[in-house]
């Protein structure tokens, strides 16, 4: 082993840095929706789907269906806020590229 490859920084895989760039922007546009007090019309249209299309929906974007749900219910502001933090910040520390 040379010395030149041993002092090379490693690189994080492209795929690592992708997903963590659409889990920040999806974030970012989960709150964005929440500002604009649209967040209950999204619940509208994934409820609103056929079930295989919503299962499909809930697997693909779990964690923003997930705080879409806790968003749209009656809970107390604190819980839900709370909850929906929890998770963006849970699955976006979860999502930062490491290197291997």
């Amino acid at each position: 082993m040379s010395t030149a490859a041993a002092t090379e920084p490693r690189r994080r895989p492209l795929g690592a840095v992708l997903w963590f760039v659409w889990m920040v922007a999806m974030w970012i546009a989960f709150f964005v929706l929440v500002l604009a007090d649209r967040l209950g019309e999204v619940w509208d249209w994934v409820t609103d789907l056929p079930l295989v299309a919503e299962i499909v929906v809930w697997i693909a974007f779990f964690p923003w269906v997930l705080g879409t749900f806790v968003w749209t219910r009656d809970w107390a502001d604190w819980l839900r806020l709370a909850l929906v933090v929890l998770f963006a910040v849970g699955w976006t520390l979860v999502s930062i590229p490491r290197k291997k």
